[in-house]
């Protein structure tokens, strides 16, 4: 394998590019970090008029691979802060734009055009799953047809937003059980994004590094709407397979997209084939490995470094 020069785009306290960085470095494999929170603290960007070379402060040159991991920007409250939060932007996306000659895990435009859930679920079903029956909706008359072709038993989520604010401001919205008292106010505000409630036994969640694929049984030892929202020790962490079938259904989903990295979540009901979820295309993993002792690690690394 050719030595390569990895650069890490984040946040500061990203625990992901933490560890990876350390055995990039323990693999003698050159790694430097550009953190969206922290960047615009010193920083300088020169732009002569005259033949001169141009000179921009925090340029890591000779770059083989760009991991984009994720990017967080200053909460916005008000109206300058709003103002500052968009010129850091700006500055942030040129200076990611002097990396478009390298090669990305995974590119900006690929994981913009994979993130919307809903899309998702329609691009799932052309290749092959199966996914919930859906609705999103904001006519209360149309919810309450839909639960009741479902005998009541329906789930509520979010469209895109999982964690509204920071802190201990934070307002963690996960999938949740969806009683008749709420329909109303479950549209009040926006339309509603609507499921069946699925008998599934657990969830699968397929870390995908390439064409690996490494997928984990996750079973809930409590009850709960979305086993997102229990802690890790009320959840059972066990590697497990798949069939020949989804396996490949998710390489297609993944081609699809352009993607070499995400994360897919199934739910296992039995003897059937799984049930498509979602599609993380920047999906955590590294608690798996903590849970389960797979290395997913030095798997990831090679990705990086192919």
């Amino acid at each position: 394998m050719a030595q390569k020069t990895v650069l890490a785009v984040s946040n500061s306290d990203d625990a992901h590019v933490r560890v990876v960085a350390q055995r990039l470095n323990e693999r003698s494999i050159d790694v430097h970090r550009l953190d969206s929170d922290t960047f615009a603290s010193d920083h300088h960007w020169c732009i002569p008029s005259d033949n001169k070379d141009s000179s921009l402060t925090g340029f890591i040159p000779n770059v083989d691979v760009v991991w984009y991991r994720k990017v967080v920007f200053p909460e916005a409250r008000t109206i300058v802060q709003s103002f500052v939060r968009q010129e850091i932007e700006g500055l942030f996306d040129s200076l990611l734009a002097e990396y478009d000659n390298c090669r990305w895990v995974n590119p900006r435009n690929c994981l913009s055009a994979a993130r919307p859930k809903i899309s998702q679920l329609k691009r799932a079903k052309q290749l092959g799953f199966r996914v919930p029956d859906t609705l999103i909706t904001s006519s209360l008359e149309e919810l309450k047809v839909f639960a009741a072709s479902h005998d009541g038993r329906i789930v509520a989520k979010p469209i895109q937003v999982q964690v509204v604010g920071s802190g201990n401001d934070s307002l963690v919205v996960g999938t949740r059980n969806l009683s008749p008292e709420h329909y109303e106010s479950a549209i009040s505000c926006c339309p509603g994004y609507f499921q069946e409630k699925l008998p599934f036994t657990s969830e699968i969640r397929v870390i995908v590094f390439g064409k690996q694929q490494y997928p984990f049984r996750l079973t809930a030892r409590k009850d709960a709407a979305d086993i997102k929202q229990l802690k890790l020790k009320d959840i059972k962490h066990e590697q497990c397979r798949l069939d020949g079938s989804t396996s490949k259904k998710i390489d297609a989903l993944m081609a699809s997209y352009g993607l070499e990295f995400g994360a897919v979540d199934l739910a296992d009901i039995g003897d059937e084939e799984p049930v498509f979820f979602e599609l993380n295309p920047n999906g955590q993993w590294l608690w798996l490995q903590y849970m389960t002792g797979e290395n997913l690690l030095d798997p990831f690394i090679d990705l990086l470094c192919c």
